[in-house]
């Protein structure tokens, strides 16, 4: 990766020549290295998180990754399973780093990914990615942009083997999940934290293999957006999604063969035309002295589905079950109505999100942009 500072403590690492993933591997070897000579009573826990870069744009893995993936024929589908191979590199000497520091056996891993695969972008050109047989990709509410698989890893557990929580689960529980697996208070505070804990029922499981008490959280808000005039929420089974719930087109669920490159690119001057009405909706909802927010006011296009038969989110069922789809619509409004107005940051064209940012060799940086950052770089 090139261009935007990384820093360790307080020195900044001055490196444009080497892969992140290997040097953030080599800094949790370190880490983790490190934590195992201090040992006894006293020994003090720690937390890791590996916020690696790989898989994402722009798709540029590493040579010899690449010769390990000469089987698959898809050349964009081979660059991006070359970046996983990297990132499955880099966790397994993690891993191996716990087990030879015999610090394996005291340590929860998690592993998992903020949003779906980004299967294209604007111009049309494949990343290589695939959700099947989730519709959607990275940016939608669609299932392949908000459903991504995850793994926890407890020790001292009772069952040796693999086994599956299908409970409805939102990031936002790993906090008091954690916490309560590693028995951490959590200290009150005046604001009641969004997120759940799971712990109770991932030990009913690692303990019988059945899972037996159903997941505490019954819902999932996934967005409420007036500018683009969407929202969408999931409750039990049911999901249901208010506008257009995909900025680009995912009229139909992409297969990624070589032969459909062509209907990536045919879409390209659709999708481009769809971001420049949203661009138009942000200019308008900025501009207005009093923004709607009530879910009255967005768009009319209302689908309803039943993940527990159609994970793939093709057939709307919305006039059938009118009495969930008015609940949840309900529970939707209810969120609206209580919450602050939306602030976002400009469109790339704009010049206020130059502004905001630093153009460092090549590299985009995002800053904060409310009020005016400070803005740090090596030279």
């Amino acid at each position: 990766s090139s261009g935007i500072n990384a820093e360790y403590g307080h020195k900044v690492l001055d490196d444009n020549t080497t892969f992140s993933e290997l040097i953030f591997t080599d800094k949790a070897v370190e880490i983790i290295s490190a934590a195992s000579q201090n040992q006894g009573v006293k020994r003090r826990p720690f937390f890791l998180m590996m916020s690696y870069m790989n898989p994402h744009a722009p798709i540029t893995p590493m040579e010899k990754d690449l010769q390990q993936n000469l089987h698959i024929e898809n050349e964009n589908r081979r660059k991006m399973a070359a970046m996983i191979t990297s990132l499955d590199y880099g966790v397994g000497r993690i891993t191996s780093t716990l087990e030879t520091t015999n610090q394996l056996n005291q340590t929860i891993i998690v592993f998992l990914s903020d949003n779906g695969g980004h299967v294209m972008m604007m111009n049309g050109e494949s990343l290589g990615s695939s959700n099947l047989p989730l519709r959607g990709a990275k940016c939608t509410l669609y299932e392949g942009g908000v459903r991504t698989p995850a793994f926890i890893r407890i020790p001292h557990t009772s069952v040796n083997s693999t086994l599956v929580y299908d409970g409805l689960f939102h990031v936002v529980d790993w906090l008091p999940t954690l916490a309560s697996l590693a028995r951490i208070p959590l200290h009150k505070s005046r604001f009641p934290l969004d997120g759940v804990d799971h712990s109770e029922v991932f030990q009913e499981l690692y303990k019988t293999g059945v899972q037996r008490i159903p997941s505490p959280r019954s819902q999932v808000v996934l967005d409420i957006d007036p500018v683009y005039n969407l929202a969408g929420i999931i409750e039990g089974n049911f999901k249901l999604m208010i506008g257009n719930p995909a900025p680009l087109n995912f009229s139909i669920v992409f297969p990624l063969l070589p032969a459909n490159v062509s209907s990536y690119e045919a879409n390209a001057s659709e999708n481009r035309g769809i971001m420049e009405r949203n661009k138009e909706k942000q200019d308008a909802y900025e501009s207005s002295s009093s923004p709607c927010l009530s879910i009255s006011c967005m768009s009319e296009n209302v689908t309803l589905y039943d993940l527990s038969i159609d994970v793939s989110e093709g057939i709307d069922i919305s006039w059938r079950f009118s009495d969930v789809k008015t609940d949840l619509w309900n529970a939707l409004s209810l969120y609206a109505n209580s919450s602050n107005p939306l602030t976002r940051p400009q469109f790339f064209e704009d010049q206020q999100i130059l502004n905001a940012t630093i153009m460092h060799k090549g590299a985009l940086v995002w800053q904060p942009w409310l009020g005016q950052p400070e803005i740090r770089s090596r030279d």
